[in-house]
């Protein structure tokens, strides 16, 4: 390990383990953040449904200026929500995916074959072999090859930051419904 410090200036494993740590905190930070989300859009969402049909239980009903003030406020306050999610969850990403290089170029400044853990890991996951085994071939894991399940396919390969654009995208269509039947029975 010594010769490949030497091979290579001001790349060493405590900036590696460094930048590792930062990595994880980073997708951790992600992850927490569309819980809150995804937590408040669910408030503003059950909050201006139950309004709506509270409003709409009365046999003759007649939406005021106030009551639709109310529904719109709610409406524009959880696509508020929807904009900074989708802002803030860019901005992490692309933070993650400089992260993401910067490991890849100290793996290979590193040059111990075998070893990469973000540059290489295709070859974990040839369709061709379906199972990996451990070193010491105590363990196992299988994974599926085909369909959307598969680890290159879309749930495979389902991260944060697929939810980060998904779930504003849906609850966005959804206050988008809400206003237009808001609109329709006025």
């Amino acid at each position: 390990m010594d010769n490949n410090q030497e091979k290579t200036p001001g790349v060493s494993p405590e900036k590696y383990i460094a930048l590792m740590n930062s990595i994880t905190n980073m997708e951790d930070r992600l992850r927490w953040s569309d819980l809150i989300y995804l937590f408040l859009n669910i408030i503003v969402l059950l909050s201006t449904v139950f309004f709506i049909f509270s409003l709409v239980r009365n046999v003759d009903y007649y939406l005021t200026y106030v009551d639709l003030a109310l529904i719109f406020s709610c409406l524009m306050i959880g696509m508020s929500i929807d904009a900074h999610w989708v802002a803030s969850a860019m901005r992490a990403q692309l933070k993650l995916k400089l992260r993401y290089f910067q490991a890849r170029s100290m793996e290979r400044m590193f040059n111990n074959a075998g070893e990469y853990i973000f540059s290489d890991e295709s070859i974990f996951f040839n369709p061709n072999i379906r199972q990996l085994k451990s070193p010491d071939n105590k363990e196992s894991l299988q994974y599926p090859t085909s369909g959307l399940a598969r680890m290159d396919g879309f749930i495979g390969s389902a991260k944060p930051r697929y939810f980060s654009w998904m779930l504003p995208c849906l609850f966005i269509a959804i206050y988008w419904f809400i206003f237009f039947v808001v609109l329709t029975k006025v």
